[in-house]
């Protein structure tokens, strides 16, 4: 009708998505909401593929290096279909191969045959076409100090709380535990919105900034430093395995886990020093990479090349060691 109108509410329930006009209403009326929408520095794509006969149908698959300098995950779906994202870090761009960034989908599928070792797909055609049939694709993070306003009778859920990288596929489980806490909530407080929202915020908060810190910071922008955590987990993850009363599990094995809340797992990244470590690393990186982008500072040149390759190769023998030296429970 092109013509402004108001309409009265008991609740307002802000479920539209990373740039949500409920929250800004948030913004406005409360000084102390603190509200940080930040880009997760990855161009990615994503492919719906007939479900290979030896991927789980049932559960996520994390797929630490799809492709060189990619990390990936499949997500299985109704219809016997699987969602393979694949991405890279943005200052990684002139670094990955030349056939991924083609258009002819012959080149494309001629590549992830000859080097996607993580499982055999049905129809590398198929891959390819979806992946050249798509551009790069771009998300961001939410980050938010509270979900509620009791002035407005607000509550922020899914990605206007917590939009995140989708690269440990819990954001829309994380948005379905908002909605399942909220209702639990109402129930305990009989509707009682002025008791129920703060406890709102009280219950899923920490989760939701978990698993945007956990989606960013489990991963490590820095190849050689990944590469080590890579070895560190298989090699947790077997300690654990045998000696589960002395070794902690790796945090990446705990996601999605039945009884297991994110904010468990984040606990465990910061008992581990995995989460404080990478998130240093991370932020770095992407200063410099902005700093330069911009002409701020002079890109200078790579360095030492040798020294760098033998440290790639020695991250086998120096992690045994480096492990040893991680808390144990």
């Amino acid at each position: 009708t092109q013509k402004e109108s108001y309409v009265g509410y008991d609740l307002l329930v802000g479920c539209d998505g990373i740039r949500s006009t409920v929250r800004e209403a948030v913004v406005k009326r409360h000084s102390n909401f603190s509200c940080h929408v930040t880009d997760i520095f990855q161009n990615f794509k994503a492919v719906h593929v007939d479900l290979p006969d030896d991927v789980s149908g049932t559960s996520m698959s994390v797929i630490p290096t799809p492709f060189p300098l990619f990390q990936g995950i499949a997500l299985p779906e109704t219809g016997g279909k699987v969602n393979i994202t694949c991405g890279y870090a943005r200052n990684n761009i002139d670094n990955i191969a030349e056939e991924l960034k083609s258009d002819d989908y012959k080149v494309v599928a001629k590549y992830v045959k000859e080097n996607f070792a993580a499982f055999e797909l049905v129809d590398y055609d198929d891959f390819a076409k979806q992946w050249v049939g798509q551009r790069w694709n771009q998300t961001g993070m939410v980050h938010c100090n509270f979900y509620h306003s009791s002035q407005l009778n607000i509550v922020l859920m899914g990605d206007a709380a917590h939009a995140t990288s989708p690269s440990i596929g819990m954001g829309m489980n994380t948005a379905l535990r908002d909605a399942q806490a909220f209702y639990n909530i109402l129930k305990k407080t009989k509707d009682n919105l002025a008791i129920a929202l703060p406890k709102y915020s009280e219950a899923r908060v920490k989760e939701g900034n978990s698993l945007t810190s956990l989606a960013f910071n489990l991963y490590c922008l820095d190849q050689k430093q990944q590469a080590y955590e890579i070895i560190h987990q298989i090699v947790r993850t077997m300690l654990h395995k045998f000696f589960p009363s002395f070794v902690k599990e790796h945090p990446q094995t705990m996601i999605g886990r039945r009884g297991i809340e994110l904010s468990d797992v984040f606990s465990q990244s910061i008992q581990l020093g995995i989460m404080q470590k990478h998130r240093a690393i991370n932020e770095r990186i992407i200063h410099e990479h902005f700093e330069e982008s911009c002409g701020m500072v002079k890109a200078s040149e790579e360095s030492g090349s040798i020294l760098k390759y033998a440290v790639l190769a020695c991250v086998c023998a120096v992690s045994i060691g480096a492990f040893m030296s991680l808390s144990y429970s």
